[in-house]
């Protein structure tokens, strides 16, 4: 019910938190038997619970993968402990290599690959795709740029460096979005080895790879190897 997600997306925005998040939290609270799936009724009152702080909102309203680990759910889409957004990666396979590999978890603004004109399904030039919208995403955040403003940028390349070189006077050329997104994506990778991270948590959650999803019964199978590849540039 449409009404009720605007109430709940109100209410969890009034709280200063992420939708995404609480959303796939309650999703694992539905999992652990908790709720209903579809009953909206519940689903708000979990979120004042959070609000109320009471012991079981503390849990919801710490997110996806706490909310997991507490109640023993494996079912948990999440990255690096950041909860997928609506786009399934069994299906839209570019965005699950995006999910994986990205550094800050399984965000979909940092490298959606639903638009591009390809077998979604097929494992193959996935990781390709993701490499490409990932670097050009970086660049887009690091000038500040609208996601949305991306579409248009995309459709005049151009204007990126002549903007900032208007802006600069600098001598630009139109690689410099790559060139941008590039070295924020080093940065942002180097972070995270500093703080522990290896190849092993560039991986979606291991059930999408042996649980099937239908009508066409996918599972994610792009090849660990091909992950590790991602950022050989």
């Amino acid at each position: 019910d449409l009404d009720t997600i605007g109430r709940m997306c109100y209410k969890v925005n009034d709280l200063g938190l992420d939708s995404i998040d609480v959303g796939a939290a309650i999703g694992v609270a539905a999992e652990a038997g908790l709720m209903e799936w579809g009953d909206g009724v519940r689903a708000m009152e979990i979120i004042d619970e959070i609000g109320a702080g009471t012991p079981f909102g503390r849990i919801i309203g710490s997110g996806a993968v706490l909310a997991g680990k507490v109640l023993g759910i494996e079912h948990v889409p999440a990255v690096k402990g950041q909860a997928m957004a609506s786009y399934e990666p069994r299906a839209i396979k570019g965005t699950g290599v995006t999910y994986a590999t990205s550094p800050q978890g399984a965000d979909h603004t940092c490298g959606l690959t639903i638009r591009a004109k390809v077998n979604h399904l097929d494992p193959k030039g996935q990781v390709d795709l993701s490499r490409t919208g990932q670097i050009n995403m970086a660049g887009y955040d690091t000038l500040g740029a609208c996601i949305f403003a991306g579409f248009g940028f995309a459709a005049s390349p151009e204007s990126i460096r002549d903007l900032l070189n208007a802006r600069y006077g600098w001598n630009l050329d139109t690689t410099i979005l790559q060139k941008l997104g590039k070295e924020t994506l080093s940065m942002e990778r180097e972070f995270n080895h500093l703080a522990g991270f290896t190849n092993k948590d560039d991986r979606l959650p291991e059930w999408m790879v042996r649980e099937p999803i239908p009508p066409h019964n996918a599972v994610f199978d792009v090849t660990e190897e091909d992950l590790d590849i991602l950022f050989n540039w």
